[in-house]
């Protein structure tokens, strides 16, 4: 009985060397679930990290509103944060240019007719797809021609034109993104990406261009809420 359990003890110690090997074994549905229920440890370390040092500065924020005037300072250097995370103060940095065109090739022809095809022109739908891929590669500040985006922030089309919020725009549609020039980079080349199909239609639609100092102006849209407000019991 003393052998029987210690083989039970033995098969059942899960450990990183095994667990690959009875990864093996699993059927692909069963290999899925694990993929997709697997935690990133790296991760959930570095934001436990980043909520210690958020809680240290705003305990520093209560400390100083606690003791007047003299640490007017500290709150001053937290409103600034505070402006430049909401996009409403100007920022410069490295980064990347993603500039989208119209197709300059001529039309396709149907024997007298000309067939126009919606694949030759930049959409509404080709700019929010680049401007989330930069997002997600860890742009943190972008602005489209000139018009810096913000929470707010819509893309949609108009008739021949782009709409950026308010503002309407015509191609070239030029992205700036602040961030990890090469990350950037990557992000925008890769096999199947945002880029891909459009480059399928014509190369010279899309041109990237890495930059050391990119400059975007605050976000000039509408900033109050009509509906939204705080809970009183957090004012």
């Amino acid at each position: 009985m003393c052998l029987v359990l210690g083989f039970m003890l033995s098969m059942a110690w899960v450990n990183k060397t095994n667990m690959m090997s009875r990864y093996s074994l699993l059927e692909p549905t069963q290999q899925s679930r694990i993929n997709e229920a697997e935690i990133d440890l790296n991760a959930v370390q570095k934001l436990r990290e980043e909520v210690t040092i958020l809680r240290a500065k705003n305990t520093e924020l209560e400390n100083g509103l606690a003791q007047g005037s003299s640490q007017s300072k500290l709150l001053n250097d937290n409103l600034q944060e505070t402006k430049l995370y909401a996009g409403l103060t100007a920022v410069e940095g490295p980064g990347l240019t993603v500039t989208l065109r119209d197709s300059g090739r001529e039309p396709m022809k149907l024997g007298d007719q000309i067939v126009y095809t919606q694949d030759m022109n930049i959409h509404d739908v080709d700019v929010l797809k680049v401007v989330n891929e930069l997002y997600s590669a860890g742009a943190e500040a972008i602005a489209i021609n000139d018009h810096r985006l913000a929470g707010p922030s819509s893309i949609r089309c108009v008739g021949p034109t782009i709409l950026i919020d308010d503002v309407k725009v015509a191609t070239p549609i030029v992205v700036k993104a602040i961030g990890d020039p090469q990350t950037l980079m990557g992000a925008m080349n890769l096999n199947g990406g945002v880029l891909s199909e459009i480059r399928s239609t014509d190369p010279n639609m899309v041109s990237l261009e890495q930059d050391k100092d990119i400059k975007l102006e605050p976000f000039s849209g509408r900033t109050d809420f009509r509906f939204a407000k705080a809970p009183k019991d957090q004012k």
